[in-house]
């Protein structure tokens, strides 16, 4: 496909580059813009992710499979324990894999950005940093982007990867409402395996509290941890962030008091959960939104930085194959909104669930919960592990 000009990205996080690398290796001219200075992004990533196969085999298909192996743990496995530490049920994550997948892994934030953007920079991609996205205007032959700095930049499309509170959406669409999950997540990441099996991703939590988490570890030996309460939003925690982290620690039990205890205090940090009321139009003419921008999703399940490597991926194989840009901006809004939707829900019913208070009750609850997971929770991750079909032959080998 042939373009009046680049296709112009706003956002610089894992879907953002992911989307850039996909258009660059096909050929597309490609331009990415970031709100953050490099200097934040390096300081803010102090966390990191679960990336599941549906994702790892996108970002093999980008050629970057062994990048990310080299800097991952991989994921194998994953155990729910009580604040008893009794094992309330197990999955094998690597039978659920999708044939000839990417397993899936966990990795630090920083690493994952750092290897896109060293892919991206081996394409010509450099993304201006400090840029902040502040409206666009759609022209007879595509878009100007409107920047911070009282700029403007013109290209044949603008792909909005800029968040859940993304500029780009709120001219696109008005105020989208965005709900608060009544959750609040602390994390860090932890030097050591804090006596972690290796493969295994840990679910803490204690139903009497409501109070759960998750541990794993990333590459070069350090444990990438998660704990949630119920909380309102926005505020300071009055006895400091990292001690309040410690508190919640404490009542899941087990190793969450280790790696909370091994974490450097000042890079604990609090995210109060959000996500996007859904809509179905993500873009308009010349632009289209991606990741959180288009489907803020609750971290439950990990799935929101896979949703938007699938996203980037899929962005550029309709792009590559479509007659024009628009037909293709559409096409991969069509490709995406089922899949997205689809997982969304299954997130979301997971967030909605509420731990049963009465201790006999929980007790029988338990017993038939352990049943019904063991039943459905196989084939609900083989579908979620189901990477997204790429039709377009990878440019970048011929």
């Amino acid at each position: 496909m042939k373009t009046t000009g680049p296709i112009l990205v706003a956002g610089a996080g894992v879907g953002g580059l992911t989307a850039a690398l996909a258009l660059a290796r096909h050929g597309i001219p490609v331009q990415v813009y970031e709100r953050r200075d490099l200097d934040e992004i390096v300081t803010n990533a102090g966390f990191g992710h679960t990336i599941w196969s549906n994702a790892t085999t996108s970002l093999a298909s980008l050629g970057l499979a062994q990048r990310l192996l080299d800097r991952a743990e991989v994921l194998t496995g994953s155990e729910s324990r009580d604040q008893r530490q009794r094992v309330m049920f197990r999955m094998a994550i690597a039978e659920s894999i999708s044939p000839g997948g990417t397993p899936a892994v966990g990795i630090g934030r920083g690493d994952l950005i750092e290897l896109l953007r060293e892919a991206c920079a081996e394409h010509g991609v450099r993304p201006e940093y400090g840029q902040r996205a502040t409206g666009y205007e759609s022209t007879a032959d595509g878009v100007t982007l409107k920047l911070g700095d009282g700029r403007t930049v013109t290209g044949a499309a603008l792909v909005a990867a800029d968040g859940i509170r993304s500029t780009i959406l709120t001219q696109l669409r008005g105020d989208l409402p965005i709900i608060h999950t009544g959750r609040s997540t602390y994390r860090g990441i932890a030097p050591g395996t804090c006596g972690l099996n290796p493969g295994v991703v840990n679910l803490l939590s204690n139903p009497d509290t409501r109070i759960g988490g998750g541990a794993w570890l990333i590459g070069g030996d350090r444990v990438v941890w998660t704990l949630s309460c119920e909380r309102e939003p926005g505020g300071e925690d009055p006895q400091g962030t990292a001690a309040r982290a410690r508190e919640l620690a404490a009542s899941v039990g087990g190793p969450a008091p280790v790696f909370v205890g091994a974490t450097p205090p000042e890079s604990i940090s609090r995210l109060d959960v959000y996500y996007h009321e859904w809509h179905d139009r993500w873009g308009e003419g010349p632009v289209t939104l991606l990741g959180d921008a288009a489907h803020a999703l609750p971290t439950d399940l990990g799935q929101g930085a896979c949703m938007a490597i699938e996203d980037g991926v899929v962005l550029g194989d309709c792009l590559a194959t479509a007659p024009d840009v628009t037909s293709g901006l559409r096409e991969y809004e069509r490709r995406r909104r089922e899949r997205v939707f689809w997982i969304r829900e299954r997130v979301l019913r997971v967030n909605r669930f509420k731990p049963v208070r009465n201790k006999a009750l929980r007790w029988a609850v338990g017993k038939v919960a352990k049943v019904v997971v063991s039943r459905s929770a196989p084939k609900m991750w083989q579908e979620m592990q189901r990477p997204p079909r790429i039709t377009a032959p990878d440019a970048s080998r011929r």
